[in-house]
């Protein structure tokens, strides 16, 4: 089967699938999935011998995943000369070759290690098809331009390309007037990229700089803060700014109609470690990715449950937002002399909290900062602030110090 007939025929079996009819049935439907994939994997993988039940599997981590990288792949492919490939990709900005078949590609680093990820033929067609049935605001059989921003090309996404699906990729390492001509001419309908770039390109249309107006707009790659999200539906005249929540691991989530952000338990099963009532970290088993198995994939991210069911309807987890990573969580004394644990969220509001308090306060046109606690326990603030702008972030901080019970320290705000 070719490689555009491969997709339509997964874009159908996505876009039709089987509707549970609650999270029991869907629950039944994954461990009849996820056996039939250990059935797969525990033949072709070294590191799963024997392994036939989940639970036997261990958990682990982009470090093991990286040191086992020989005998945890099914296809054959040593972690050296797969970083060698990719590396090289990269340096030559020449993403199509692939690796014995494969495609190879590194992840982009945000939890400060690089890793390698290996996709086949069949799973590069399947996840666009899984992708188009998610995104496509009508048929297949119509016409789209999707404009796409990322750090690197790869077959992978090229295998969305048809006669009536423009792919155009946009290689964010370029220059942003570069952008802003070919953005104009393509006239995406759809467009994606990280949220940074796509509030820089908002800030472009709402001054008449960029003359676009796409009519799905996707944020990946990184968190979409609530703030941000409103300031992109205000540039382009949208209720819904979608997300994907993918990395190298899989395509772990993504919104529904109504905008609101489910995991994708239809390719994927989540084991979640519980930080509180609602906040918790994934363990990640991908029943579809064989070349090289994610199973009980511990990741470093916090993901926050939704108090409310969604409206859509969909069995699958509703989540409020993804917070962060778990060692974005910084940690003070308690008035107790306990330790204190404090979500990415609440610091992020002392600054989103501090943009209300009067219109003298900037923060960049993106609310560009960044907020570092140093091992004593003090904290620094890089920000572009006014005078008011310090003295109200200050004043946030003190009201969740005494909100949460936890010695403020010490705070150095600098640009």
């Amino acid at each position: 089967m070719n490689d555009k007939l491969s997709v339509l025929t997964y874009y159908f079996y996505y876009k039709y699938k089987k509707q549970f009819s609650d999270r029991n049935a869907l629950r039944q439907w994954q461990e009849q999935k996820i056996r039939k994939h250990l059935g797969y994997v525990v033949e072709h993988s070294r590191i799963y011998k024997g392994r036939e039940t989940l639970s036997s599997c261990p958990v682990i981590d982009k470090t093991f995943m990286m040191e086992h990288f020989d005998e945890l792949n099914t296809v054959g492919i040593g972690r050296e000369e797969a970083m060698e490939f990719a590396e090289r990709a990269e340096r030559q900005r020449d993403f199509s070759p692939k690796l014995k078949g494969v495609t190879v590609g590194l992840s982009s680093g945000t939890s400060g290690k690089r890793g390698i990820f290996l996709v086949s033929d069949d799973e590069k067609n399947r996840w666009a098809g899984y992708i188009l049935a998610k995104f496509l605001p009508g048929s297949i059989l119509g016409k789209y331009s999707i404009a796409f921003f990322m750090r690197a090309d790869s077959n992978l996404y090229q295998a969305v390309k048809s006669k009536n699906i423009q792919f155009h990729f946009f290689d964010i390492y370029k220059d942003m007037e570069e952008h802003r001509k070919r953005l104009e001419e393509i006239r995406p309908r759809i467009l994606a990229g990280q949220p940074s770039l796509l509030l820089m390109i908002a800030e472009d249309v709402r001054q008449g700089k960029t003359e676009i107006c796409p009519r799905i707009v996707i944020s990946i790659a990184e968190v979409l803060e609530q703030a941000d999200e409103q300031r992109l539906k205000e540039a382009f005249g949208l209720t819904v700014i979608h997300q994907v929540y993918q990395c190298t691991e899989g395509c772990l989530a993504s919104t529904c109609s109504m905008g609101t952000l489910h995991l994708n338990e239809d390719i994927v099963f989540i084991e979640r470690e519980y930080l509180d009532e609602r906040r918790f970290v994934p363990v990640v088993t991908d029943f579809e990715r064989k070349a090289q198995p994610i199973i009980r994939y511990w990741l470093n991210d916090i993901l926050v449950e939704r108090r409310e069911p969604c409206g859509c309807g969909s069995p699958f987890l509703a989540l409020e937002k993804i917070e962060g990573r778990e060692d974005d969580v910084f940690s003070f004394q308690g008035e107790d002399g306990r330790k204190v644990p404090v979500f990415p969220d609440f610091i992020r509001r002392c600054i989103l909290f501090a943009d209300k308090g009067g219109s003298e306060y900037e923060a960049g046109s993106a609310g560009d900062y960044r907020i570092v606690q140093e091992t004593n326990g003090r904290l620094t603030v890089y920000a572009d602030l006014t005078d008011f702008g310090r003295k109200r972030v200050l004043e946030e901080f003190e009201l969740l110090s005494k909100y949460r019970g936890f010695l403020l320290l010490y705070i150095s705000l600098r640009p």
